[in-house]
């Protein structure tokens, strides 16, 4: 059973004290550099610098995870993680700028090797049918402690000092690097490999395996939007002049991820995974659509709702495919890899999406996003079928065989 399963359930639980962690850290962040910053793109470039370092690291990260004992790497990520925000301290003592890229550098790195192993860990602990059910608890635990996480923070920035909300981070960090320490994940032996992945090597797995293929172009489609989602909804709430929308919103799709999280075992069952994520992208075009109705706020609210609800079921199928199609020895490699995507993807969505709001507009915007993701869907159904794909939760995957 999935959640009498030790090491899932220690794994679980710290993903709630980092989220907690994490989003204390951030809002302190954006408190600290409100102060000293007037310019919000001169506070991107400085929140990117830790990026950037991430997906330098993303490659070597994963071949480290896959080459060490992956306790090992979540132990060590973990405590080195603690240091960012003691970093923080000196950086409020002296109104430094440096000190916080410095602290969000060891912030970021921390999370190239963190996060890749963590999801490379699952199928080494679980069996094959338990996987969408855990990617499924996985996603739904992150949306909790996004938003306990949110929530703790408004709170804790308004009744404490930015030295203290630090120490709050710093706590929930050392519990988490304390909870590693007791989780146990079987060593995969790999060959003498120690190549690192790079763009082409993942061109040679698509084309060995047409599914990953189009679970790489689907999540990174839907990462895109989701990568500018934050200006677009700035946008919705100066639109209709309620900077409480925001809020709503947030809150609107968080239910609706949970919701969906519940349902999404029981719906996908054994159905093809591969057809599964190129339908949801037809009901994601839908939401979009729906989002263009950009002075209204039952319109919007449902819309952010409705995506919410798909992301629930999206995230954990494309993740099981990959993790069902690759052999656990390259696990690592590639979700550090796919880590790496994600991070590029979202430098890019900001500059695509603050460029086109300027150009076009929000309403038309979405609409050009929505058409995308219309034919994107209709391309990868196509695809699909003419290579007859077919991933299941519950069958053996020819390529960890």
């Amino acid at each position: 059973m999935l959640w009498k399963n030790r090491t899932f359930l220690l794994l679980m639980t710290g993903e709630v004290v980092a989220g907690a962690g994490i989003w204390i850290f951030i809002l302190a962040n954006l408190q600290f550099m409100q102060g000293l910053i007037p310019s919000d793109t001169l506070k991107a470039f400085v929140l990117m610098s830790g990026l950037a370092v991430s997906i330098l690291l993303s490659p070597k990260a994963g071949v480290i995870i896959d080459t060490y004992d992956k306790r090992k790497v979540l132990i060590i990520s973990s405590w080195v993680r603690c240091i960012s925000p003691v970093l923080m301290l000196p950086a409020i003592a002296y109104d430094s700028l440096i000190w916080m890229i410095i602290a969000l550098i060891v912030m970021q790195s921390s999370a190239a090797f963190y996060f890749p192993t963590l999801q490379s860990s699952l199928p080494a602990i679980l069996t094959k049918d338990e996987l969408l059910k855990a990617n499924s608890a996985y996603l739904n635990i992150s949306t909790l402690s996004r938003i306990f996480g949110t929530a703790a923070g408004g709170i804790l920035v308004a009744a404490f000092s930015l030295s203290q909300l630090y120490l709050f981070s710093l706590v929930a960090y050392v519990v988490l690097a304390g909870i590693t320490f007791f989780v146990q994940i079987p060593h995969v032996q790999q060959s003498q490999q120690r190549e690192k992945i790079e763009f082409r090597e993942v061109l040679t797995a698509s084309r060995k395996d047409p599914a990953i293929f189009v679970g790489l172009i689907n999540s990174g489609l839907i990462t895109l939007f989701l990568g500018g989602v934050n200006l677009m909804i700035l946008n919705f709430s100066s639109i209709q002049g309620e900077p409480q929308l925001m809020g709503w919103i947030f809150a609107a799709e968080g239910i609706s991820i949970l919701i969906g999280g519940l349902l999404a075992k029981r719906w996908i069952g054994g159905r093809n995974l591969v057809s599964s994520s190129t339908l949801m992208l037809f009901f994601f075009a839908v939401s979009q659509f729906g989002m263009t109705f950009v002075d209204n706020k039952v319109m919007v609210l449902a819309s952010f709702a409705f995506f919410g609800f798909i992301v629930a079921f999206f995230f954990p199928v494309t993740t099981t495919i990959f993790q069902k199609r690759l052999p656990q020895n390259q696990h690592g490699r590639f979700f550090s890899f796919k880590s790496m995507l994600d991070r590029s993807f979202f430098f890019l969505a900001l500059a695509i999406t603050g460029a086109s709001l300027d150009l076009l507009g929000l309403s038309l915007y979405l609409i050009c996003l929505a058409t995308v993701t219309l034919f994107a869907g209709i391309f990868t159904y196509m695809y699909s079928k003419k290579h007859k794909l077919d991933v299941r939760s519950s069958d053996e995957s020819p390529a960890a065989a």
